[in-house]
């Protein structure tokens, strides 16, 4: 049996077989999660098992769309308010994905198209502002509704919540009826884009 021949890609075609925008593999390289050369032209190249590594690493492996339970990815620095969310939308039967990571955010979120987000707009490293607004701009995740779970509760924040993509603003604390009222109506309506 002949050897496969290693495949070097381009950021493009990286971001092709990953489904994202080619800033976002760059942003990776340079992160160090994905493993990349650069030629003499200063371009990166990476190797076909590289990416493979780093799509399996972070389980970027296409799914099968059968699954009819409703999927709310929870993007939130407190274990605390995790666990909680975790717990009231697993009561009420909604599989989690759970991310307090800004470089996760994106990638999951292109990855496994969960029905809702529920994002946090206050967290150390993570701007809310621009996740919003970055999960907006990839044509993945544009139609995706985006909940502010947040702290922020100013008439200006709350505006600019809106204007970067937000779809419903929940402030912190809630009650759990509250969240779940809002859950359950942002599920149940498919978003417009313009």
């Amino acid at each position: 049996m002949a050897e496969r021949e290693t495949k070097a890609y381009t950021t493009f075609e990286a971001a092709k077989i990953c489904h994202v925008t080619h800033h976002s593999i760059k942003n990776w390289i340079k992160q160090g999660l994905i493993k990349a050369s650069r030629t003499p032209g200063g371009h990166y190249r990476i190797l076909d098992h590289d990416l493979d590594d780093f799509r399996e690493k972070y389980d970027m492996f296409p799914r099968d769309k059968e699954s009819s339970v409703q999927k709310v990815m929870v993007v939130d620095d407190d274990p605390d308010a995790l666990m909680l969310m975790e717990k009231i939308l697993m009561d009420e039967g909604f599989e989690l994905v759970k991310v307090s990571n800004a470089t996760e955010v994106g990638l999951k979120a292109a990855q496994m198209t969960p029905d809702l987000i529920l994002l946090d707009f206050l967290m150390p490293e993570i701007n809310g502002f621009e996740v919003c607004k970055a999960l907006r701009d990839n044509e993945l995740t544009q139609n995706i509704p985006i909940m502010a779970v947040t702290c922020l509760t100013k008439e200006q924040d709350i505006e600019r919540i809106f204007e970067c993509g937000a779809d419903e603003y929940l402030p912190k604390p809630f009650r759990v009826e509250q969240l779940l009222d809002k859950v359950r109506m942002l599920l149940s309506k498919e978003r417009v884009v313009d």
